[in-house]
């Protein structure tokens, strides 16, 4: 690369505006993915300085979370639904049907709560294969099929019902809506359940950072700075203390909540690590070159409808559970939080880009507003509102950070120094050029074809060394 004369050692920045400007260019270059998670901090602040510390209180934090997780499941199934460029607007109902299955056939009937189970998972697969057979084979179009699906099951819910609230008494119900997980005994000593699973989480986040960072090294791959390792570990350390001290004042660790980190666990384990993962990305990106290549699109999308499916069984018996009841009220805008959800988690409108971890942290950011608001007293017609500018403006983002360039700010910074006398020198020969064509022209009328390529000459030069600095990275200067 070529260098002045100028010499500068890296080790002369400054380590603090170092660290900060390492901190920046990770931050831009992976904006779509870090963006949701400032986002999410941003709500968590305003809302505890709104209520006085209420809002992140352990009590509220955990009955915030109990509240997520219906959410979170729906927009977990979602995701994968809009990867593919489809939707379904059906799940809000499908799974207050389900939900109330379930209850009617154990609290009425007397049927075993693993009959009533079984009977609603053949259930909601038989219409997802049902949905995903008009979408994928007749090409009806998702938005048309799911919307009849929708007016289809809210009438079965309220026939199911009979128009009236059935309460549950079940203890199946009660341990899943409203159990917790605080302690165990050992040899007569209580053994605390969340403390334990936060010890575990931290051996665990430390293990598998400095191991794969190990592996990369044997792999000759490139590791991330290690300010930017060390600060990614303990912001994770920081997260598990405070949801470890959450649970362990309140009441422990809910069954809803388990059920919800189980269901992210294995859908994004399934997405990442597998097959079939990668044949729903990739149908998603572009369904036509995904044929090409020997995907079946229309088996595809049956599953990923299947899939919708059983996380609307999972979410509604989550909801019937936590409520204790089910009604023919439940049902409506579920549907609407979960593609919410998924749209303000990054999940792209085009198809092919999202994942499952980034819906829960975008569901989480819906219902934390809903809660924030309600307890910070706001007017409950704002509420829908701000939801709905949040969901633009996450569309809007999505759209501006398609194309986000690997930006290093240190390299930037560095070369802004090793280049400044050609910056300089470029940027005077253009102002050189700009007032003597502005000059030639205010003299005399003419051919200004001389002045205008020397204009034009000048600018490229200027452009040149501009974008040789904005690409430039640490590593090119090591050796200056």
């Amino acid at each position: 690369m070529e260098k002045n004369q100028t010499n500068i050692d890296v080790t002369h920045i400054n380590p603090i505006a170092k660290y900060f400007l390492t901190l920046i260019s990770m931050f831009q270059t992976n904006i779509r993915d870090y963006g949701m998670y400032i986002a999410l901090i941003a709500i968590f602040i305003i809302f505890s300085i709104m209520t006085g510390g209420i809002f992140m209180a352990p009590i509220n934090f955990t009955n915030l979370l109990n509240q997520t997780a219906y959410v979170s499941v729906l927009a977990v199934g979602m995701t994968l639904v809009i990867v593919t460029r489809q939707i379904d607007l059906s799940v809000g109902y499908i799974g207050a049907f389900l939900g109330s299955f379930v209850v009617v056939y154990v609290e009425n009937k007397g049927v075993p709560v693993i009959a009533a189970l079984f009977g609603a998972l053949l259930i909601t697969i038989a219409v997802g294969f049902v949905k995903g057979w008009f979408v994928a084979k007749i090409k009806v179009p998702a938005f048309v099929v799911t919307l009849a699906g929708m007016f289809i099951f809210k009438g079965f819910l309220m026939l199911q019902t009979n128009n009236r609230t059935i309460p549950t008494t079940n203890k199946f119900f009660r341990a899943i809506g409203i159990g917790y997980l605080k302690e165990f005994q050992v040899f007569g000593i209580s053994i605390s359940i969340p403390l334990v699973i936060g010890v575990i989480l931290v051996g665990l986040v430390l293990f598998m950072g400095i191991r794969n960072r190990k592996k990369n090294t044997l792999l000759n791959i490139p590791n991330e700075k290690t300010s930017l390792f060390i600060t990614k570990q303990i912001v994770l350390l920081l997260v598990i203390v405070f949801l470890t001290y959450t649970f362990q004042v309140y009441k422990g660790i809910s069954w809803l909540l388990l059920i919800t980190v189980a269901v992210v666990a294995i859908y994004h384990f399934m997405t990442t690590r597998t097959t079939l993962g990668r044949r729903i990305y990739a149908v998603g990106g572009n369904p036509d070159a995904a044929e090409l290549s020997g995907i079946s699109v229309e088996r595809i999308l049956i599953i990923v409808f299947i899939s919708m499916g059983i996380m609307a069984l999972i979410s509604g018996v989550m909801y019937v559970s936590r409520l204790q009841n089910t009604s023919p009220n439940h049902g409506p805008f579920w549907e609407l939080y979960a593609i919410a959800a998924a749209f303000i988690g990054g999940t792209s409108a085009s198809g092919g880009v999202g994942k499952v971890v980034n819906a829960v942290i975008g569901s989480l950011a819906i219902m934390s507003l809903k809660n924030g608001m309600a307890l910070a007293g706001v007017d409950a017609n704002i509420e829908p509102i701000i939801l709905g500018s949040v969901l633009l403006l996450a569309v809007v983002f999505d759209i501006f950070t398609r194309n986000v360039r690997p930006i290093d700010y240190v390299g930037i910074h560095i070369a802004h120094r090793v280049y400044k006398d050609e910056y300089q020198k470029a940027l005077a020969e253009l102002h050189e050029a700009t007032n003597a064509l502005a000059e030639a022209k205010s003299v005399e009328d003419g051919d200004f074809i001389e002045f205008e390529y020397a204009l034009t000459n000048a600018q490229g030069n200027f452009n040149k060394i501009k974008d040789k600095i904005r690409v430039s990275k640490e590593e090119d200067f090591l050796d200056v």
